[in-house]
């Protein structure tokens, strides 16, 4: 055996020694030490790296990068929001509900913005050198960030914007936007300004319109103005805009009056079919009399079985009976026979006894013995012969007897009947008929023995109180002293229920439709029923007049209701613009019309430019991160690359600002921005009026918004972000308005009794038979009920459409909201 050659046997005993064993243990102990010491050197390794790229650069790469990404992913939806606000803003038909909805996304985005540019700044150093503990400051700092910018925006615009404005301000903004809106319908033209409101508005146009606003607002001069010629201005404008609309408006009102004469048509069907019941009540009358004759035959049949049935129980007793009774009288006549003792009276008593034992087996009332007997008349004849025969028996002592009897006033022993008892089972029969007729009564609901005849059946009392009582059942109210006799009663009675149920029937059609009117209305009478004319109400909503018919051509459409109307809403604006500044101070009747326009006129543009400010500086500083993350990259792998200067960071800012604020303004413009434009009047008055900051931010922003819009655009239609906050909004939405209630329906003390009103809150689909509920509230959604002013959040859903919820927001001037499936 050599070295290299050992043989199986001697390799087996070395791998079987203790020292071998202990030796492969050890060898593997060393394999784990080494890897645990290799893996140690990594992470510290990895450690000091990230330790010297914190020394030179502050932050680690991975967290540079990080926030280079979220930089770049906040861009989308900032430039998204940033073009929403101007289509919304900048639109011709936008309402609140939709200035609300941007604003929210437009929130939700700036504390995420402000969330990423805190967590940049705070979060270096040792604060970063973990990944874990990194995460969770990033994420503390969300917590208090997030929500403070949320609710800390709305509560900075409402507290020194909104509610610390002066009445006289409200006032001038509410005409700076009706002002607006009458240069949208072309109703005031501006010399030199270049808007052509047919003219599809693109991003220049939205951005003017944005801030026009704001420019007539900050004009006090022109403000004085326009006030000698309001009403002239005010005429015109509510003239051109019902005029611009006729068409559409007067095209709804032909198609809803087609759908009107729809509802008509089944409305006059209905009728005739209620027509048609009443008009039944003979022949249901007859029917029930059918049913009810039916009803005394059946009793009749059921009455001679009843009677046939007790004759043959009363005639098996009679046949246990009659041997019974022959018997007993038997026994009593020989006890009568008897001398006078005590053993006649035992004699007596006894068979009494037993007499009373044998009627209790018959199940039948107690007959007293003599009720038995049988009355036999004796003739005078008879008497006569039985005194002579008796006499001669007696050798005339009887005869002797009778004529002392006769002298004394007695009867001289004649008799005129005598008392006899029978073995004929007919006989006890026919007394067990009397004595048991009790027992048929009960048996046959209260009839006597002894109706021959279904007619005597039919007018007997009980008869007439049975059929009321089953008439009652089947919903016939007659008199309880009625009888069969009289039909009139009957027939009137039918006819009271026929009309019950053919109005319980007419109005439950009615309230599956909604309505509440009594049948046989004229075309005309139902036009003008209060319930049809709620729904043309609903339908034409602001244009509504009392009464709307459904039948006038465009010449009496316009007569009748869009004259009218221009009558009211210029009413409705001169009110407003002639009214006293007191009365759009806190507590005034106009003060939150005065809030909401200034809040139409000043956040937008402000909020415009914060986000295209923000939009662009994100842009040009998405290089220099960019060329951090590099030169962190160097770092790590040259130990002496140099660090970037302070100044030279400096500069890059600067030049970054002269780019944003700068540039745009001296590479032209457009022709709302041009020096000799009638705006430049407007931007002229605002400098002389020491407002130069604010002329110059509006210029920049008319001339660089129409540059960025476009693109958030763009964006919003390839990624559908907006669409994507719409599904996420309500929650927040419902959040906002729990923690700070809109700013116009909060409960002040000087206004508490107004707090307490309610309004009609009415929602409208274009979907018929749509399934509409209110989400907020617990009573069920019923169209117009009343509630408090306030936020709702209404859910809509009809067979083969997608559902739709929407919050809608209660007003004193806004109760209507149509929600499209």
């Amino acid at each position: 055996m050599t070295e290299n050659k050992q043989s199986p046997f001697a390799t087996n005993l070395l791998n079987k020694t203790p020292t071998q064993q202990k030796m492969q243990s050890a060898e593997k102990e060393l394999k784990k030490v080494q890897q645990k010491q290799k893996s140690e050197a990594v992470k510290t390794e990895k450690a000091q790296a990230v330790e010297a790229q914190i020394t030179k650069m502050g932050k680690p790469f991975w967290w540079m990068l990080l926030m280079f990404i979220c930089s770049v992913v906040y861009l989308f939806p900032e430039a998204v929001f940033n073009a929403a606000l101007t289509d919304v803003a900048g639109g011709r038909n936008s309402s609140e509900e939709d200035l609300r909805a941007v604003e929210l996304f437009g929130r939700t985005i700036s504390g995420i913005g402000v969330t990423l540019l805190l967590a940049d700044l705070l979060l270096k150093g040792r604060r970063v050198a973990k990944v874990g503990r990194a995460l969770a400051y990033f994420g503390l700092i969300a917590l208090i960030v997030w929500p403070t910018v949320f609710f800390g925006q709305k509560w900075l615009v409402d507290h020194f914007i909104i509610d610390a404005s002066t009445p006289e301000e409200r006032q001038q903004a509410y005409l700076s936007q009706v002002l607006r809106s009458a240069l949208i319908e072309n109703s005031i033209q501006f010399e030199g300004i270049d808007y052509d409101p047919n003219r599809e508005h693109n991003s220049t146009e939205k951005t003017f319109l944005s801030v026009f606003g704001g420019l007539v607002y900050a004009d006090d001069k022109l403000v004085d103005d326009l006030k000698q010629k309001k009403r002239m201005i005010m005429e015109k404008f509510v003239r051109d805009r019902a005029m611009s609309n006729f068409d559409q408006h007067y095209g709804d009102y032909d198609d809803f009056r087609q759908t009107l004469r729809s509802k008509y048509t089944e409305y006059a069907e209905g009728s005739n079919k209620y027509n048609k019941a009443l008009a039944s009540s003979p022949q249901r009358s007859d029917e029930y009399w059918l049913d009810t004759q039916n009803q005394v035959k059946q009793g009749w049949e059921k009455y001679q079985k009843g009677v046939t049935a007790y004759e043959a129980r009363v005639e098996s007793r009679a046949q246990k009976i009659a041997p019974k009774m022959y018997d007993f009288f038997e026994r009593r006549n020989k006890c009568a026979d008897m001398k006078k003792g005590s053993s006649k009276n035992r004699c007596f008593e006894r068979l009494q006894n037993g007499y009373d034992k044998e009627i209790a087996k018959y199940s039948i009332p107690y007959i007293p013995p003599d009720d038995w007997l049988i009355r036999e008349e004796i003739s005078t004849s008879e008497n006569v012969g039985n005194s002579i025969i008796t006499g001669i028996m007696t050798f005339g002592l009887f005869t002797a007897m009778q004529a002392a009897d006769a002298a004394t006033g007695g009867d001289a022993g004649f008799k005129d009947h005598r008392m006899v008892y029978t073995n004929d089972v007919n006989h006890y029969k026919n007394v067990l008929m009397v004595k048991m007729e009790p027992d048929f009564v009960k048996e046959s609901g209260g009839y006597p023995l002894g109706i021959q005849y279904i007619h005597d059946f039919r007018v007997h009392e009980i008869t007439s109180m049975k059929v009321n009582k089953k008439l009652k059942q089947k919903g016939l109210n007659l008199p309880a002293s009625w009888s069969l006799t009289d039909r009139n009663s009957f027939d009137n009675a039918v006819a009271k229920k026929v009309r019950q149920q053919a109005d319980a029937q007419w109005r439950s059609a009615m309230k599956k439709q909604g309505n509440d009117m009594p049948p046989n209305l004229s075309w005309q009478q139902f036009q003008q029923e209060g319930d049809v004319q709620k729904r043309i109400q609903r339908q034409m909503k602001e244009l509504y007049v009392s009464p709307t018919l459904a039948d006038w051509n465009n010449r009496e459409f316009k007569q009748k209701i869009i004259e009218p109307n221009i009558a009211r809403k210029t009413t409705e604006y001169l009110n407003v613009l002639e009214a006293q500044q007191t009365e759009f101070a806190d507590g005034g009747a106009f003060e939150s019309t005065g809030k909401s326009a200034l809040r139409a006129t000043i956040v937008p543009p402000i909020s415009m430019s914060i986000s295209l400010a923000l939009v662009l500086l994100t842009v040009l500083k998405l290089p220099m991160k960019a060329v951090e993350l590099v030169q962190v990259k160097r770092a790590a792998n040259d130990t002496e690359a140099p660090k970037t200067k302070g100044y030279i960071k400096a500069s890059i800012s600067g030049v970054m600002l002269v780019a944003i604020f700068v540039v745009p303004l001296t590479m032209g413009g457009n022709q709302y921005t041009m020096k000799d434009s009638a705006l430049h009047y407007f931007f002229e008055q605002m400098e002389k009026n020491d407002s130069a900051s604010v002329s110059y931010a509006l210029k920049w922003l008319l001339v660089t918004q129409p540059i960025v819009q476009p693109i958030g655009t763009g964006i919003d239609q390839r990624l559908f972000i907006t669409k994507g906050f719409d599904a996420i909004s309500e929650p927040i939405n419902q959040l906002d308005l729990t923690l700070m209630p809109e700013h116009d329906t909060s409960v002040k003390p000087a206004n508490h009794q107004q707090a307490k009103v309610l309004l009609p809150l009415t929602i409208n689909t274009n979907v018929t038979g749509a399934k509409i509920a209110v989400m907020n509230i617990k009573p069920k959604y019923q169209a117009g009920m009343m509630l408090p002013a306030g936020g709702y959040d209404v859910k809509v859903s009809a067979q083969g459409h997608q559902p739709v919820r929407k919050w809608v927001y209660l007003k004193a001037d806004n109760t209507d909201f149509t929600i499209k499936l």
